[in-house]
């Protein structure tokens, strides 16, 4: 059996990680990897644009999530099949509603009622974390107490390794004992066989000491042990992109990050060959991962679609109040109805019905009929324009049978997607009361506004390069001021435009610019929000 990397992450991890999702399947697909999982931090933003490259190489995707903890922890976690793709969404969202932008974190108390159909990891990330903070974590002297204790009655730089020892044992025992009661809090929550034991080896002092108290709570637990990369980036020179990453999210710059900083470049997808080579004392680590690949059954191919069901009258169902508001606006629309209407209109409520579209149609009448009620223009664009149904529910304006309009261009039996119709609204005040009715009648748990991907352009990725090669500020502002646009103009060669701002090309830090800018360019910065798309 292969090894399968079950823990990488993307650049849509914001700032977490250093390759786009296409990349890591590239990558895969060349280290001849059957599967891959994709586990982004707090959000699955990068699933599909993963799930697509991926089969595109033959890869089978996989989707997960690493999961950011009230206490500062980390909990990754897999998909196994729809109800726990479910549970996830479900989780962030609520995770997200009641967080800062940017931020999120999971209660441990409220797992449980998302736990079905997930897989979660038990690790090194966990233990890291718990052992960078002992004070806040569980509730034991800060270091700087330790030293002071062990500085009062004895001097030295013996009695200063004493006291380092004695905080390093106090951390292990606290993490060990913590680590213990994750385990068991995991069990009871995702049940055993859905429990692993994560396993890292990334050359790191100290690393296998947690290892090893990893592998023994693995074997009290009776949990299998799985053996990950925690891959943050496709290959090793993506080390570069994620130190700049580093700098962005901790504002400052590679000269003062210091630890901040990883300290090789070891993150990277590797071959089978080299994970086995890493894991030869633990085969078992390395065969987990293929075994629990076998019982991942998701995939966003068959996650499926409802739409959202639209409230009738007493004794109408959505189709047969559908065809009812259907006829009514026929009457209004025309003078008299010839056959070829009526034709039209049955060939078209007839594939609806067959489709199950009926609740989205009365979804948009309903709020053209609010714009129309309120005076607020309203008007249904594109391929909905072919549709009589449209027409005579006031979506549309033009008649697409007197036209003579293909119906099929916008929808068909044999069409992979869902009907289209984009409404156009007013700007400002008028646009945005449409958009608060919509709140209003569905709710924040039932209507939200689309959200973009901003992305790193020309001067945005300059800028931030430049401070985390800790370039003067009056370089910064004068670069800034000569590319306001966003974008480089394509007249000039890169090296050229930065030496305008004040940078000369001999400059030591120029050719790492250069490179970074070409790496960065086009990555996720942050998400925003969509003028007036909304989700409903």
């Amino acid at each position: 059996m292969s090894y399968i990397e079950l823990h990488a992450c993307s650049a849509f991890s914001f700032l977490r990680g250093a390759s786009f999702p296409e990349q890591l399947a590239e990558t895969a697909a060349e280290l001849e990897m059957p599967a891959l999982a994709l586990l982004d931090r707090n959000g699955v933003y990068g699933a599909q644009r993963f799930s697509v490259a991926a089969r595109e190489q033959n890869i089978r995707p996989i989707i997960g999530c690493e999961l950011s903890i009230e206490d500062g922890g980390i909990l990754p976690v897999l998909v196994k099949n729809r109800t726990g793709y479910r549970n996830l969404c479900e989780l962030l969202t609520e995770a997200h509603l009641r967080s800062e932008k940017e931020k999120c974190a999971v209660r441990w108390s409220e797992l449980s009622q998302f736990a079905g159909g997930l897989v979660a990891f038990l690790g090194s990330a966990r233990v890291a974390r718990a052992n960078a903070s002992p004070a806040r974590t569980f509730g034991v002297p800060p270091k700087q107490s330790f030293l002071k204790t062990k500085l009062e009655c004895l001097d030295g730089t013996r009695k200063v390794r004493d006291g380092e020892d004695a905080i390093a044992n106090t951390r292990d025992a606290c993490a060990t004992q913590n680590s213990a009661n994750r385990a068991q809090f995991l069990i009871d929550t995702f049940r055993r066989e859905n429990v692993f034991v994560e396993i890292q080896r990334h050359f790191l002092r100290g690393e296998e000491r947690i290892n090893r108290k990893l592998i023994d709570l693995a074997r009290a637990y009776r949990l299998p042990i799985l053996a990950t990369n925690g891959v943050q980036y496709a290959r090793p020179y993506g080390r570069e992109v994620l130190d700049v990453f580093t700098c962005i999210r901790e504002h400052t710059h590679l000269d003062a990050a210091g630890k901040l900083l990883t300290r090789n470049s070891e993150r990277h997808l590797k071959s089978d060959r080299e994970m086995r080579e890493l894991f030869r004392d633990l085969p078992e680590a390395i065969e987990n991962t293929s075994r629990l690949t076998e019982r991942l059954a998701f995939s966003l191919e068959n996650l499926g679609y409802e739409f959202p069901e639209f409230p009738v009258p007493a004794g109408h169902s959505m189709d047969s109040f559908l065809r009812t508001i259907v006829w009514f606006g026929a009457q209004q629309r025309y003078a008299a109805i010839s056959a070829k209407v009526k034709r039209q209109l049955e060939e078209e409520l007839a594939l609806i019905t067959k489709l199950g579209f009926p609740g989205y149609f009365l979804i948009v009448w309903d709020i053209v009929n609010f714009c129309r009620e309120h005076n607020i223009m309203v008007q249904g664009r594109g391929s909905a324009a072919n549709s009589a149904v449209c027409y005579c529910l006031g979506i549309t304006p033009v008649d697409p049978v007197s036209t003579h309009l293909v119906f099929e261009r916008f929808l068909n039996e044999s069409r992979k997607g869902w009907p289209d119709i984009d409404l156009d609204l007013p700007s400002g005040d008028r646009r945005e009361s449409v958009i608060q009715e919509i709140y209003r009648r569905y709710g924040k748990h039932g209507a939200a506004m689309t959200a973009n991907v901003i992305t790193y352009r020309g001067r945005s990725a300059a800028r931030e390069i430049g401070k985390a090669l800790n370039f003067s500020a009056s370089i910064l502002d004068r670069f800034s001021h000569l590319f306001a646009n966003g974008d480089f103009p394509h007249t000039l060669d890169l090296q050229s435009q930065i030496e305008q701002a004040g940078l000369p090309k001999e400059h030591p830090r120029m050719p790492a610019f250069v490179r970074l800018y070409q790496s960065i360019y086009g990555f996720p910065r942050h998400l925003g929000q969509h003028s007036g798309g909304m989700i409903i």
